[in-house]
């Protein structure tokens, strides 16, 4: 019989009480989890515990069945849970875009080793999503929500977690030094930034320079700070992420509209 930690990323009904549910565990891999009686209801109209975001103890019962496509729970219980989150929407909807970005990128339990919780090679998803969630219900209950700083300085740590972290200090194309006073392009085929003046005049004519700007030093100043030590971000906006998410998108060879949440969100 094995115990796991993780947290719930999504689920689905099944059957009239029951409920699908994926963990990401501690060691970053997903566990695909039958929650009997689920839904919560009965004679006794029981609410269901199992919400998007929080983290629960599942003690699995034993099986030989060799697949692990999905296990079942014998018992779960919360171990931490966000209270006020869920009632702030906009944080909702960036709370469930983490959790399906998170998704995307972790690796699935496939056998018995995998439910090993010591692991760490992925475990730094855990870690960010775990922040993440933090950090966002930190912010409602002290009334700080920032929707663009909290997306964007998730997006900085899933680029140091995933290993795609942009190319900062040369230009892409010429290879000359950028300076902070520089106008400059966040280049996704190029894995990096480029001078405004060295791109095609078409790209030139959609933006000045200022927003790459902007990105390069929040992604510098984020990618040193721990999580929470920064919550605002000067000259920060929606094209800022949308950047940063479309270089994520480009360099894991997915699109942006691939996520189902991406429309809640911008």
């Amino acid at each position: 019989m094995n115990t796991v930690e993780g947290i719930l990323i999504n689920k689905y009904p099944y059957q009239d009480k029951h409920l699908i549910g994926h963990l990401l565990l501690r060691n970053g891999m997903v566990l695909t989890v039958l929650f009997f009686g689920g839904q919560g209801g009965g004679k006794k109209t029981k609410s269901s515990i199992l919400q998007i975001g929080y983290l629960f103890k599942v003690v699995l019962s034993q099986s030989k069945k060799v697949s692990f496509e999905m296990l079942n729970a014998k018992e779960y219980s919360e171990k931490w849970f966000h209270k006020k989150l869920a009632s702030h929407p906009r944080a909702f909807y960036l709370l469930c875009f983490y959790s399906e970005l998170i998704s995307k990128f972790s690796p699935k339990v496939s056998e018995h080793d995998d439910l090993d919780l010591d692991g760490e090679v992925h475990g730094g998803l855990f870690r960010l999503l775990s922040n993440g969630i933090f950090q966002l219900e930190k912010s409602v209950v002290e009334e700080s929500y920032s929707h663009y700083d909290s997306l964007f300085i998730f997006l900085v740590k899933a680029l140091v977690e995933l290993g795609i972290f942009p190319r900062t200090e040369n230009c892409s194309i010429s290879g000359s030094k950028i300076e902070d006073s520089s106008k400059i392009i966040l280049i996704p085929s190029n894995g990096g930034f480029a001078f405004h003046s060295m791109v095609e005049a078409e790209v030139q004519r959609l933006t000045d320079g200022e927003t790459g700007q902007i990105i390069r030093k929040a992604i510098l100043e984020v990618a040193a700070a721990k999580y929470g030590e920064i919550s605002t971000i000067e000259g920060l906006n929606s094209d800022c992420c949308k950047e940063l998410l479309e270089y994520i998108c480009f360099q894991q060879n997915i699109n942006i509209r691939d996520f189902k949440t991406a429309s809640m969100i911008f």
